[in-house]
């Protein structure tokens, strides 16, 4: 059988508090609905008619432009990172905040949702809109429809994840704060300057989550402690002060007295605002402990299975139900054992060298150089010009980061683009081949790059729907065994399909913890009898992962199992005339959005292909 390979997968890290995806779910596929189409449109002429079809697709540009500068400001952080230059975009005046985090905003925001979506679906005739338009049309109704399918859970979403959590994110997203010039520079120090309102709000949340009965468990509260504790640890010697530092030095328009008086500022905030900040969450925390009465997953809360069901469509951007994602996945982990088998059978002793197989590239400059080469072959050339840089994850970090992360570029600036490293969590170099593929080439780093540059408009390239970037992420993770298969490609086979199935356990695990309420005894004999997995601190920690992050495994797999779904039915209808270089082109130029969507438009694109 298979060695179980348990990990960490991979997290875009980026918060964007927008104000539609306050909440994570998801609503049932668009059909072929029928749009309300004004009688009176017979009345008029051929012109009169062009005009007012030019009216409405103006209109409806000025309305996705109108969401778009609305929610990017909804978080400085956010608004900072996707846009350099905020003014060329309209934004000259906004507030300096993280985010507002209380029941009562998601709220506001659920009934803004609300007036968006009415506003969608009343305003604008989608048979005079443009095709492209009809694709954000599309697109945006599922992101208001996702987000109001949760409105009646606000209190069953959680920010303090121990991985995910804002508290966890924060620090290397400010080490990543760009300062292309003063104003950013300000806005940086206004963003600490926030911080304890900020924390405050989150521990207020937190106590209404207790009172309703929804506080996590005391091992998740203690995962969210110690990792808190890591961050402020060293307060002399941290290591955003010398971060702050170095970029300050390097912004040619200051004076040395203005560099040293911002040094000096920042040194003030972080002493006065981020660590008591951090302090106050811990000790917040601390105080709720013993008050989460259910140890285990989202089914031992009083309507988590609905909720748990409602979460999980909006992370994968599926439209299965969990009875029908449990079938998926026990299918793929069968064919991935099968295929391990049929591999292992004439010669066993390939099991023992697998374990020992090797990427033949383990230098992260030369993986990314020769990813960007070979993916010519079955992806579309990426015609924007980027560049990457490197980073390690800091030490302070590494408990709480994922193996390796992507910062997104900012849609004004493309080229920039920035992959982390974190040592601790991706310690064996042999494998990194497969993880650069997933953040870099032809994963997440480029994906964002092709699809933000087809984007028709900006609300478009803000809008992310987990179940689509981390299933690409999975999908070129996955192709990159066929790329560096080492000395023997049996070896890299056996690898990739031990991949495949080590990711169905964890996301079947998602399930069976979550909506069939397994506990930790249930969830440990299953490792031990159908996997052999004999430690019990192992089993433990996935247990625990598992029920701080739910749904977070189901994202990337059933995400990843949904391309493959995808290409499959392109292979089975197109024969000969499958091309997987434009298979991965209609992915790309469609861009972010639910697999239903993406499969409704995939018709179309089948039967050009077929045409042609």
């Amino acid at each position: 059988m298979i060695c179980f390979d348990r990990r960490r997968f991979r997290s875009l890290c980026l918060i964007l508090t927008l104000v539609f995806t306050l909440t994570s779910c998801v609503s049932s596929p668009r059909q072929e609905e029928t749009v309300s189409v004004p009688p009176s449109y017979e009345q008029y002429s051929k012109q009169e008619l062009q005009t007012r079809e030019q009216s409405v697709q103006e209109a409806f540009d000025a309305f996705t432009e109108e969401i778009f500068r609305d929610s990017i400001q909804q978080n400085t952080i956010s608004l900072h990172y996707y846009l350099t230059d905020p003014k060329a975009f309209g934004i000259a005046d906004y507030p300096i905040t993280l985010g507002a985090y209380s029941s009562q905003a998601i709220r506001d925001s659920q009934e803004n949702n609300r007036t968006l979506l009415t506003r969608l679906e009343t305003e604008f005739d989608y048979d005079v809109l443009t095709e492209s338009q009809r694709l954000t049309w599309d697109i945006l109704k599922a992101t208001l429809e996702t987000s109001l399918a949760c409105e009646e859970y606000p209190l069953y979403y959680e920010y303090l994840s121990p991985n995910l959590g804002i508290q966890a994110e924060l620090p290397i997203l400010l080490a990543e704060y760009h300062f292309y010039n003063r104003q950013d520079v300000e806005d940086y120090l206004s963003i600490l300057s926030v911080m304890p309102d900020t924390f405050a709000q989150l521990i207020a949340f937190e106590n209404e989550k207790s009172q309703a009965g929804l506080f996590m468990c005391d091992e998740g509260a203690d995962q969210v402690i110690r990792g808190c504790q890591d961050i402020i640890a060293d307060q002399e010697h941290h290591f955003l002060i010398d971060v702050f530092a170095d970029k300050i030095n390097r912004l040619e328009e200051l004076t040395a007295e203005e560099k040293t008086a911002y040094i000096e500022r920042n040194r003030q905030l972080m002493t006065e605002a981020f660590f008591p900040a951090y302090q106050s969450l811990i000790d917040g925390m601390t105080a709720l402990k013993g008050t989460g009465t259910n140890p285990g997953g989202l089914a031992g809360f009083s309507n988590g299975k609905k909720y748990y069901e409602a979460l999980v469509k909006g992370t994968t951007g599926s439209g299965r139900s969990i009875k029908d994602m449990k079938t998926l996945l026990l299918n793929r982990l069968n064919e991935d054992l099968s295929a391990i088998n049929e591999i292992l059978k004439d010669n066993e002793s390939l099991y023992t060298q697998a374990s020992d197989f090797s990427f033949s590239l383990t230098d992260p400059e030369e993986i990314l150089a020769d990813l960007k080469e070979k993916i010519k072959t079955d992806f579309p050339v990426l015609e924007t010009e980027t560049t990457y840089t490197i980073k390690t994850v800091h030490s302070s970090l590494e408990d709480v980061m994922s193996p390796a992360l992507y910062m997104v570029a900012p849609i004004d600036r493309l080229s920039e683009n920035t992959i982390y490293i974190n040592e601790k969590q991706s310690s064996d170099s042999r494998m990194l081949y497969a993880t650069l593929a997933h953040e870099g080439y032809p994963g997440h780093l480029y994906q964002t790059v092709f699809s933000c540059s087809q984007a028709p408009c900006n609300l478009r390239r803000i809008l992310s729907f987990p179940g689509y970037s981390e299933g690409w992420g999975i999908y070129a993770e996955y192709y990159a065994y066929s790329l560096d298969a080492g000395a023997d490609s049996r070896l890299a086979q056996i690898r990739a399909h031990n991949f495949s199935a080590s990711m169905a356990i964890y996301a079947l695990l998602d399930i069976y913890i979550n909506y069939d309420n397994w506990d930790l005894e249930k969830t440990a004999a299953f490792l031990k009898e159908c996997y052999g997995v004999e430690n019990s601190a192992a089993s433990e920690a996935t247990y625990h992962m598992i029920v701080a992050e739910p749904g977070y495994y189901l994202k990337y797999y059933v995400g990843y199992l949904e391309f493959c779904q995808l290409r499959s039915t392109a292979e089975q209808r197109l024969g000969e005339a499958f091309s997987p270089t434009e298979f991965h082109r209609f992915i790309l130029e469609t861009g972010d959005c639910p697999f239903w969507v993406l499969s409704q438009y995939m018709e179309k694109w089948m039967n050009e292909q077929a045409a042609q």
